[in-house]
């Protein structure tokens, strides 16, 4: 089972169950989660010494809300904190099944099994504090809005892509990910080309925010997949020239009262965001909201994918800075793993095709 089906399953259940129908609130109105991300009460934003709010620390922005809503949960913008603790309950259960169990040592289901748990983005994550049944809160359905033809073109080859022959050795489900022809299709993390914008879920969590007067500096932790680092400009000037390209785009900032806003164009055709490249638009807005938390909102915007803009809504929590717990990201010299990948995927290749030749000959 998928992530997103134990999750939707955990709730279907709940609501099939009638949980909630006796004292679970199944449909808190908006408020409900507007409360989640209220300043406190006499709480002032702290500033930095030139006077522009204080956005410094480290961050943690993952969370296990789903992308988009489950259908099933239709109209319902938020979940009560009764579902939200039982969703995670589930998840808890769902991150360590398997991992305790051994198969027959020297098996490829054993060294599959045996991944260690410090690498799942499940154990130890919480839902977000916005209470949002997804990370997408507009357009209003809380699911992406309807695609292009190019935008629908798009995603079917991703699912196309992830189609791969089943595995009834394994125990467990495994997610390939997409096809292994050539170095461009290995994944980002095999290539230590670090993370893509918007930076949301998956090993990209924590980030580092440094501020400057005229500047301000982010840098994404992303696990062993390389991260990143932004620089961007709040001195007003104009984007790039279109004939100039970066795998992160081009980001430009200003302030707008109490919140940061960066506007980045210019990506590549080889950067990918749900099937979006060199068209991406992305306009992300910080605020910090109280001691430790801050409202993170990003707007996607490409016509040529999506039939509207749409909006993602995350809610950072402050860490605390003193134990500093953030690491470089840095992919290494030496690793194999991609010409081993396209190596082994020429191998499975090469005996698809001699079994074919074998099949055909005993037809004969």
């Amino acid at each position: 089972m998928t992530t997103g089906k134990w999750w939707l399953a955990t709730v279907a259940g709940l609501v099939a169950a009638g949980v909630g129908t006796a004292g679970l609130a199944l449909s808190p109105g908006p408020e409900a989660g507007a409360e989640q991300l209220a300043s406190p009460e006499g709480w002032e934003v702290p500033r930095t010494p030139w006077g522009a709010p204080d956005l410094q620390g480290i961050w943690d922005s993952k969370s296990t809300t789903p992308l988009e809503r489950p259908a099933e949960l239709a109209d319902r913008e938020f979940l009560s904190d009764e579902e939200i603790a039982a969703v995670e309950a589930a998840r808890e259960r769902r991150a360590r099944e398997g991992r305790d169990v051994r198969a027959e040592r020297g098996t490829e289901a054993d060294v599959e099994g045996a991944y260690n748990n410090i690498f799942s983005t499940f154990v130890g994550v919480d839902y977000s504090r916005t209470r949002r049944s997804s990370l997408i809160m507009d357009p209003t359905s809380g699911r992406q809005p309807p695609r292009t033809a190019l935008g629908a073109e798009r995603q079917a080859a991703v699912r196309a892509a992830r189609v791969r022959p089943p595995r009834p050795d394994l125990p467990y489900p495994v997610d390939i990910g997409r096809s292994y022809d050539n170095p461009e299709d290995v994944r980002l993390i095999e290539r230590c080309l670090g993370v893509t914008l918007p930076c949301i879920g998956g090993l990209c969590g924590f980030s580092r925010i440094v501020q400057g007067p005229g500047w301000v500096g982010i840098y994404y932790e992303q696990g062993h997949g390389g991260g990143a680092y932004r620089s961007i400009p709040l001195d007003g000037r104009p984007h790039l020239s279109s004939d100039i390209r970066q795998w992160l785009g081009d980001s430009v900032g200003r302030w707008e009262g109490d919140t940061l806003v960066v506007d980045t164009t210019n990506f590549t055709d080889r950067t990918d965001f749900l099937g979006s490249r060199e068209n991406l638009h992305l306009v992300e807005r910080f605020t910090r909201i109280g001691p430790d938390l801050m409202r993170y909102r990003i707007t996607v915007d490409d016509p040529t994918i999506w039939t509207q803009p749409w909006t993602i809504e995350l809610a950072p929590t402050l860490q605390d800075n003193r134990q500093n717990l953030i690491f470089e990201a840095a992919c290494h010299e030496g690793n194999y793993a991609l010409t081993t990948m396209l190596a082994g995927a020429r191998l499975e290749e090469a005996e698809a095709e001699a079994e074919a030749a074998a099949g055909r000959d005993g037809g004969r």
